[in-house]
């Protein structure tokens, strides 16, 4: 059985669709008849009728009363599928058109915008030990030329996430140097993987203290941690600044500390 929506798909509406319907099984039908068989309300169905005919799937035939009779199927689906064709070629054409003139329009703007520096865009601030530890890999993994390191406390990563944060670059043959807080160097958890990580090629000093967590990666990219200054349960904050001038005046500070620092006992 053929539903009306089947129909309605070619371009027809519902309503023409359902006196089509209505039609093809008789020979002929009168309007009422027409609304009764294809359940149209009264008041509609001579405009359906009309708008049928002007679509060539029906003929009325003269008389009292007016009755109207279906084309052929195989002539009313070629009129529907080519009437549905060109409206599909018009929309086509409208819709390259109107992307065309939207293209022209917002070009500029796209262009003026590009041109204009966001204060931000450079900074990015995360929270989280979690999501300090995620990007903190990601930083490490994407490093081209070196990293470089200041360890102290608070930890944030726990050792598992430290190994795997130095191994990213080391296993690519990077230049890694960390100057670590003389007070956690020898904590049983980092301590036992320096030996490890120095076989790999990282270069271990020792200061005495450290005001503060950074890696710096490529000397363009710096992450900063730290713990949040309030009191109750502790928290963190991270802020990674894409900056070639903030990375190299921090490397100013490593390298002084570094100059000074003593190299780590075990991993000579």
């Amino acid at each position: 059985m053929i539903e009306a929506q089947e129909l309605a798909a070619l371009g027809l509406t519902s309503y023409e669709a359902a006196a089509y319907l209505a039609l093809i099984g008789q020979a002929e039908l009168t309007p009422a008849e027409v609304a009764a068989r294809g359940t149209i309300p009264r008041q509609r169905v001579y405009d359906v009728l009309a708008g049928l005919a002007a679509k060539g799937l029906c003929q009325s035939r003269e008389g009292s009363p007016r009755t109207y009779a279906a084309v052929a199927p195989a002539l009313a689906m070629e009129l529907l599928a080519g009437e549905r064709a060109a409206a599909l070629a018009r929309q086509k054409q409208e819709a390259e058109a109107a992307a065309a003139r939207l293209t022209e329009a917002l070009t500029p703007l796209f262009a003026g915008g590009r041109g204009r520096s966001d204060p931000l865009a450079y900074a990015e601030v995360l929270s989280g030990p979690t999501r300090i530890a995620q990007r903190a890999l990601a930083l490490a993994r994407a490093a081209k030329k070196q990293v470089l390191s200041s360890i102290t406390r608070p930890m944030i990563l726990s050792n598992d996430q430290n190994q795997a944060f130095m191994e990213a670059p080391l296993g690519r043959g990077l230049a890694y140097r960390a100057l670590c807080d003389a007070s956690v160097a020898d904590e049983p958890g980092l301590s036992g993987l320096w030996p490890g990580l120095c076989a790999k090629g990282l270069e271990l000093r020792v200061v005495p203290a450290l005001p503060l967590k950074m890696q710096c990666f490529d000397d363009e990219t710096t992450l900063l941690s730290m713990q949040d200054p309030a009191g109750g349960q502790p928290s963190f904050t991270a802020v990674v600044i894409h900056n070639q001038g903030v990375a190299a005046m921090l490397r100013l500070a490593f390298e002084h500390l570094w100059a000074e620092a003593k190299p780590y006992a075990g991993g000579a």
